[in-house]
């Protein structure tokens, strides 16, 4: 598997810790990514089982994806137990979705108010050794997240001092990235990667890389001319690889990203 390559354990949400790191044995994962609902209940047992099986955590989801975060302490108090589970870890990125607002909230004012609590957060990170990063979520689930584009994730990202989980899934079909990607390289912490067949249900139906509509080689290609060195991680989820099994999805999307990486030189 090429050393780029991560593969994100919300690909297999329903099943245990130890039936992933059973398939990822199989599937030759040198790195992964996981949620932290998915040792919620045993992190110290978790990380240690993950450090047994030899495997190099890229990046953690925080827990608690609808908490608000916009209240007084709200984001220090959601936030903290992620980070330093994910410090616990060995790893140096912590991700999350910039969660729920109040009713009839604008993007305008919830902006304004994560941006005035994000500071706290992203130095106690730091603190850690871990950095900050928000994902550009779907608009599909507004319940977690209300950051969906990409020039709102980058400019919040400049106003927080936080950097940018990119989600091609969720800004695939934006303007100009090209130009985004190449003046905002700096924000981008990790790259995680899916492919989609428009005309389909747009909530949670990702496909195996290749397998969709979009223009995946593109996109990863600009990512990569723009300077982008990090980790390509994985994250598939829906009703075509819940029907194919995850394993064998993953297996082909390993196999997809490896050949265009090696193709591009990366």
């Amino acid at each position: 598997m090429h050393p780029r390559i991560s593969i994100n354990t919300i690909s297999t949400l329903t099943w245990p810790l130890a039936d992933d790191l059973a398939m990822l044995r199989r599937l030759g994962a040198k790195r992964i990514g996981f949620p932290l609902m998915k040792i919620e209940n045993d992190i110290a047992g978790g990380i240690a089982a993950i450090r047994q099986a030899g495997l190099e955590v890229t990046c953690v989801a925080a827990l608690d994806a609808t908490a608000s975060l916009l209240g007084e302490g709200e984001a220090m108090t959601v936030l903290a137990p992620s980070i330093d589970a994910t410090a616990q870890a060995g790893c140096s990125l912590c991700y999350f979705t910039s969660g729920r607002t109040p009713p009839r909230m604008s993007t305008d004012a919830a902006c304004t108010a994560l941006t005035s609590v994000l500071p706290e957060v992203a130095a106690y990170a730091e603190r850690q050794g871990v950095r900050l990063a928000v994902e550009n979520n779907s608009i599909t689930n507004r319940n977690i997240g209300f950051v969906h584009t990409l020039p709102d994730a980058f400019r919040l990202c400049g106003e927080a001092g936080i950097s940018l989980c990119l989600e091609l899934q969720n800004c695939w079909y934006e303007r100009d990235l090209p130009r985004l990607f190449r003046e905002n390289m700096h924000h981008i912490a990790q790259v995680q990667v899916s492919d989609f067949m428009v005309g389909e249900e747009l909530r949670l139906n990702r496909r195996a890389l290749g397998d969709g509509t979009m223009p995946l080689a593109w996109l990863i290609t600009e990512l990569l001319e723009a300077g982008y060195a990090g980790v390509f991680d994985i994250e598939i989820i829906g009703p075509s690889v819940d029907a194919e099994g995850p394993e064998i999805a993953l297996q082909r999307s390993i196999d997809w990203l490896n050949n265009l990486l090696m193709e591009r030189g990366a």
